[in-house]
């Protein structure tokens, strides 16, 4: 490859993933279902993130992650999810990073099993929502503990109350995934295979 055509690719690099990151921004303000103490099912939020993994890999795709998630984390501001003013600094800071930053920088991962098998780019979505709902749990049986119901242990409500929206974000996203997916020029401008023979593996 030429460096010019290095360079433009990783100008169509850039441009993809500022494209991306704000398509997963808006789609994020658009919230289909919305817990009373934090977190949403949204319109598919996640997939553009993934999408970029998917196409160029988790070290890409983790770095899109990255900048979502300071675009979430200037809305928890904004939106009053999170402040300093009213947090123990070390609540402050565990929020920040467990509830923001990992989670949704940890879409990225949707590329982590490449693009050569069927459901490659399917078990990374799991993967990456799977992380995401690993660190919204510790926060919750941790820091988030006290808004605990009554009767309930703090490691079965935050497993119920993140598992429950999350899963259920997950599932819309795969469904609109296997839509997309479904579409060979889609498909092509991800660079995955167009077909699959009967040894692909999964």
């Amino acid at each position: 490859m030429t460096e010019t055509n290095k360079r433009h690719s990783y100008v169509l690099c850039l441009v993809e993933c500022a494209v991306m990151v704000a398509l997963s921004f808006g789609l994020s303000c658009i919230k289909l279902w919305e817990m009373p103490i934090g977190g949403s099912v949204t319109l598919c939020s996640m997939l553009p993130i993934m999408l970029i993994g998917i196409k160029y890999g988790a070290k890409v795709g983790l770095g899109a992650g990255f900048v979502y998630s300071l675009t979430q984390l200037a809305q928890g501001f904004a939106e009053g999810d999170i402040s300093a003013v009213s947090m123990e600094w070390y609540v402050f800071i565990i929020a920040m990073l467990f509830d923001y930053i990992v989670p949704f920088t940890a879409l990225g991962l949707a590329g982590i099993f490449g693009k050569e098998g069927r459901f490659s780019p399917f078990l990374g979505m799991g993967v990456a929502v799977g992380s995401r709902v690993l660190c919204h749990y510790l926060t919750g049986v941790t820091i988030w503990a006290q808004w605990t119901p009554d009767g309930w242990s703090p490691w079965l409500y935050s497993a119920a109350y993140n598992g429950g929206y999350l899963l259920a974000d997950l599932a819309l996203t795969l469904v609109v995934a296997f839509i997309l997916l479904s579409v060979k020029e889609i498909r092509k401008i991800l660079g995955l295979p167009l077909e699959y023979n009967k040894s692909a593996k999964a």
